[in-house]
């Protein structure tokens, strides 16, 4: 995947959306695949072992189209500012050792292992350990920082402000996280197990309650459980919305060969894979969420109530077996 920022322009983020729309015909015609947000655009290519330098070779075409076009439209396609990464399992990566860089505007960029992007840092096998390492370094700043000024603050106001601060960071495109390693899931528990403790003034080791105890007193999901809450709303949204339309396209209403009980109860269509690395994506791990969920709460008629009945059945579910 290759992300560029182009500069010299001085319009705002929407307008310069409307002004570089002919990116994606730019890309299109290229059969490059492309993503923008505000002023960031990606462009990513399907890679195979046996062609993969025939695609690269469509990738810096389509490159040196954009380039062309930035300087007629008066801007220019930055490459110290450009980044591009290959993704996939650890296997299939040494299938493609010898892929080390990509051209940009006549300037090689070297492949990086870990590219940034909407505030999730992400590596090239997608294992999350730098996304969670650094997120993990970012809320306990933020904890200490909090805990110098929660003795001035009730308890309400420490509650809000805990979810500012920290809660909404870990909040922040979770999506992703499904599927990682129990160890980096883990590793952010512990985050909200310490900022439980600060909103609630108990120490560790020392506390008569443990954290699960205080994560329940505050009624806040654990982190596995927040995960699948974030999914099976974006599920509902796109469901019901459409919207975002690059999410909405990936989920299929599940259709029986013959008319079952089943046939009736919303369930989406799960699409078939074979490693557990695909399982991951959004259009499997959204229908896998989704059906889990009972018919209730999947047939709300809005999205304040979805989310609130939601939260409550996986309350129970996670404290369960205190």
């Amino acid at each position: 995947m290759f992300s560029r920022r182009p500069q010299g322009s001085v319009l705002g983020p929407l307008l310069f959306s409307l002004y570089t729309s002919p990116i994606s015909t730019i890309a299109n015609s290229h059969q490059v695949s492309q993503q923008q947000y505000a002023d960031d655009t990606q462009l990513y290519v399907a890679l195979l072992p046996a062609n993969y330098s025939q695609d690269i070779s469509a990738l810096e075409s389509c490159l040196n189209s954009l380039r062309i076009w930035f300087c007629e439209n008066g801007m220019a396609l930055n490459p110290t500012k450009s980044v591009a990464i290959l993704f996939g399992t650890p296997k299939r990566l040494k299938s493609f050792s010898g892929l080390k860089s990509c051209n940009v505007a006549g300037t090689d960029i070297q492949l990086s292992d870990k590219v940034k992007i909407l505030g999730a840092t992400l590596d090239s096998s997608l294992t999350m350990e730098p996304h969670t390492k650094a997120l993990s370094s970012s809320c306990f700043y933020h904890i200490r920082s909090f805990k110098q000024i929660r003795s001035s603050l009730d308890d309400g106001m420490a509650v809000s402000v805990a979810s500012a601060l920290v809660s909404s960071r870990l909040d922040q495109v979770n999506s992703i996280l499904y599927g990682a390693a129990s160890k980096h899931i883990n590793r952010l528990q512990r985050v909200q197990n310490a900022l439980a403790r600060v909103v609630t003034y108990q120490r560790p080791y020392t506390s008569p309650l443990s954290s699960t105890a205080l994560l329940q007193n505050l009624h806040w999901l654990p982190i596995e459980w927040r995960v699948h809450f974030k999914l099976a709303t974006l599920a509902y949204k796109a469901l019901h919305t459409g919207q975002p339309p690059y999410l909405s396209e990936l989920l299929q209403h599940y259709e029986p060969t013959r008319t079952l009980r089943s046939s009736s109860s919303s369930q989406l269509s799960v699409p078939r894979h074979n490693l557990e690395f695909g399982s991951r994506a959004f259009r499997i791990s959204a229908p896998k969420i989704w059906n889990l969920l009972p018919a209730s709460i999947r047939n709300s008629p809005s999205i304040p109530t979805f989310r609130r009945h939601l939260k409550t059945h996986y309350f129970q579910s996670a404290y369960a077996n205190p």
